[in-house]
């Protein structure tokens, strides 16, 4: 069974723990590995943990597309939001998209149509800010559930709003913009699923797509780091 025909069916979602701060010779190996545009763009972040999410983010769609599919030489850029794509492929169908927050980095990966995930960590917000994030039935559904899941719907229904947005899918839009309700309802090729990597940090997976099964796996870092040190695409 070849790499790709493990994920043909389905959008496979992997998740990655951001970790305790890379030692100087791991970052190092992991750029080395890297083309010379993804490594400026890695080192312009000046606090470690924003380098480290780009660092690790970039090196897991590398390694998802190389293990997952068999594209051995991808090229891989970003557009003007800064959502990467692959370019001058003609023969592969699939998609993908990267996220991350707080703890955690996730990926998303399906052979089909169109994808988009989205991760946040649950914090206190300022209720104020609904009217511009949000729309009525969503803020409805906030104002009538209990006081201490606030915080936990509205980071739900926003994870549901950028995924819908980053699949591309309605790009003269903006997640703000997105009404969750109104899709859900009307468009019947839309997919989501909402899950949680850890109890502060939901996920919301969207596609295009009907009867995908979303099938998790969570690396950890040395995984990542064998692989990606021995490969390079």
């Amino acid at each position: 069974m070849s790499c790709s025909s493990r994920v043909k069916n389905g959008v496979h979602l992997f998740k990655l723990p951001l970790g305790p701060q890379l030692l100087q010779w791991e970052s190092e190996a992991l750029l080395l590995n890297l083309p010379d545009e993804d490594c400026i763009r890695t080192l312009r972040y000046k606090h470690w943990l924003d380098r480290q999410r780009a660092l690790l983010g970039t090196v897991l769609i590398r390694w998802m597309i190389r293990e997952f599919t068999d594209l051995q030489h991808a090229k891989i850029t970003r557009n003007c939001i800064g959502r990467p794509y692959l370019t001058n492929n003609n023969r592969w169908q699939g998609n993908f998209n990267l996220s991350h927050s707080g703890d955690w980095i996730v990926a998303v990966l399906t052979h089909q149509g169109r994808v988009g995930v989205d991760v946040e960590k649950i914090d206190r917000f300022n209720e104020d800010i609904m009217p511009y994030a949000l729309s009525e039935a969503d803020i409805y559904m906030i104002n009538h559930c209990s006081k201490v899941n606030r915080a936990k719907l509205f980071f739900e229904l926003w994870t549901m709003k950028e995924a819908i947005y980053k699949t591309g899918l309605f790009s003269n839009a903006t997640p703000t913009l997105l009404d969750t309700v109104v899709l859900k309802n009307k468009c019947n090729d839309i997919y989501t699923q909402l899950l949680y990597v850890d109890q502060k940090h939901p996920v919301t997976v969207c596609w295009d797509r009907e009867l995908l099964l979303v099938k998790q796996t969570t690396l950890n870092r040395s995984q990542l780091f064998n692989a990606t040190t021995i490969n390079r695409i």
